[in-house]
């Protein structure tokens, strides 16, 4: 499949067209509010089956985004997207089934039930760090639900967001789930309309915004905004285990990851072995010179890189010591 054809005009970013494919989504949103598991089922069938067939379009897209070699492509983008979607097959016809509900006593002699609905047209503004899991995870989801989505997918990553219009394209109707690219005034003007329902995966600066925007209209929100992530390690601990799995974590990405340690707490006693089998571990991982590694991702572009290395050059300045890479220099 060639990713660079030409997009269709639902797919432009432009204030017609997003109000165009939008009307047309309220429409199909209600009649999708009758729509059956098997209906459902079909449509999450055909995102699988489109995310499977273009694999390697998805490794050549990570790895010019971000230098993300295949193995991490499969394990943190592709294999969580097919579970999100086997796991919501699996579940799905339980999920939707009516349930019965128990009533007070002023409410004696009636019965009530719980009906599952739609939430109707939902919007899906997708992060940079995971392009291809954290837009069609969300997307898994709100198909199964019975909803029509926009997608605005970030534009820190060109490739993997130019393939992914081009796989919703070939795949699915625009009145049910389409995918406009573009920066941020592509996603002040979907913040703007009316959705039902708002997914927005990102930082804490911006989920204020995407909050108030969702205020507006009373829509329904949910925020992923990451957070810190502490590790401790204490003398009883397994150090050569905790340094495997706390490198890995950390590294994986290139630590452009909301739930990857954040910083470490090691008992005092056992910090001299901890680092050694840090070192172990990284080389281990991605060898002496992460630089030339092909299994090393990369920060996400120029000025990410110059925030973060900001961020050393002020902790080494104020006296902290870099203990790795053996001899200190810029790694991209």
């Amino acid at each position: 499949m060639n990713v660079y054809t030409s997009i269709s005009p639902a797919q432009t970013g432009s204030a017609s067209a997003i109000m165009e494919i939008f009307a047309k989504q309220q429409q199909q949103a209600v009649k999708l509010r009758t729509s059956t598991a098997e209906e459902r089922i079909a449509k999450l069938r055909r995102l699988e089956t489109a995310v499977m067939a273009n694999k390697d379009a998805i490794y050549r897209a990570l790895a010019a985004d971000l230098h993300k070699p295949a193995t991490e492509a499969d394990l943190d983008e592709i294999m969580p997207v097919i579970s999100e979607i086997h796991h919501a097959v699996k579940h799905l016809k339980s999920w939707m089934r009516t349930k019965r509900a128990g009533t007070t006593m002023t409410m004696l002699g009636t019965q009530a039930r719980i009906r599952y609905q739609p939430r109707g047209v939902c919007l899906i503004i997708a992060p940079w760090n995971f392009p291809i899991n954290l837009t069609f995870g969300p997307l898994a989801s709100a198909i199964a639900a019975g909803n029509t989505v926009i997608i605005k997918p970030s534009e820190l990553t060109p490739s993997c967001s130019a393939l992914m219009a081009e796989i919703i394209r070939q795949t699915f109707e625009p009145a049910e789930i389409a995918l406009f690219e573009g920066d941020a005034q592509v996603s002040t003007a979907l913040l703007a309309l009316p959705f039902d329902h708002m997914f927005f995966t990102g930082s804490p600066a911006v989920g204020k915004i995407v909050m108030a925007a969702a205020a507006k209209h009373l829509s329904s929100i949910t925020l992923e905004l990451g957070g810190k992530s502490p590790v401790i390690v204490d003398e009883s601990a397994d150090l050569a285990k905790a340094a495997r799995s706390i490198m890995w974590g950390k590294f994986l990405n290139n630590g452009q990851t909301c739930v990857a340690p954040d910083y470490l707490y090691v008992h005092e006693k056992v910090q001299a072995e901890f680092l050694k089998q840090s070192k172990a571990a990284i080389a281990k991982l991605y060898g002496d010179n992460v630089q030339t590694s092909p299994d090393y991702c990369r920060i996400v572009n120029d000025r990410h890189f110059t925030r973060v290395k900001n961020i050393l050059d002020d902790a080494t300045a104020n006296g902290a010591t870099v203990r790795w890479p053996p001899e200190t220099g810029q790694v991209a």
